[in-house]
């Protein structure tokens, strides 16, 4: 006994829709709803070809058109970038910041990375990022609370 098509798309689709299921960046999402609309053709006995040309039309188009909406929707920026994973850390000062030629380093979780700042600040001292320009973290001081020792 042969498999049908339909079958086999909604195996893709189950299988696409489990993989989103996990990670939830929207991408295996909308391979799995192509999957369905190709398992739907395959169903109302629409050829290989004409399957294959549904489901290509949808996995690529129905991203285009929806994702960014969903995302918006969602109160998602989609997948951090590198920096943008680092933005409210706390940073040590490996290098001085000195803003008017842009040159600091700082180390965050381990990684040592270039930073700017609006004020200079000394090797040593602690900042937190508070963005980036690229490859480059903007940094702020972090405000040192006073000891309560010996007054």
């Amino acid at each position: 006994m042969p498999i049908s098509g339909a079958l086999i798309w909604m195996a893709i689709a189950i299988v696409a829709l489990a993989i989103e299921a996990t990670n939830l960046n929207l991408i295996f999402l909308f391979g799995g709803v192509a999957a369905l609309l190709a398992g739907t053709l395959a169903a109302l006995g629409v050829s290989p070809v004409g399957q294959i040309l549904g489901f290509a039309l949808a996995a690529l188009l129905i991203p285009a058109l929806l994702r960014p909406r969903l995302l918006r929707r969602l109160g998602s920026v989609g997948v951090l970038s590198r920096t943008d994973a680092l933005i409210g850390q706390t940073a040590r000062v490996t290098k001085a910041i000195d803003p008017v030629i842009g040159a600091g380093r700082v180390l965050v979780q381990g990684h040592d990375w270039a930073a700017s700042s609006t004020e200079p600040i000394l090797e040593g001292a602690l900042v937190e990022v508070l963005g980036s320009d690229g490859i480059v973290l903007l940094v702020a001081p972090v405000a040192v609370l006073p000891s309560s020792g010996n007054c």
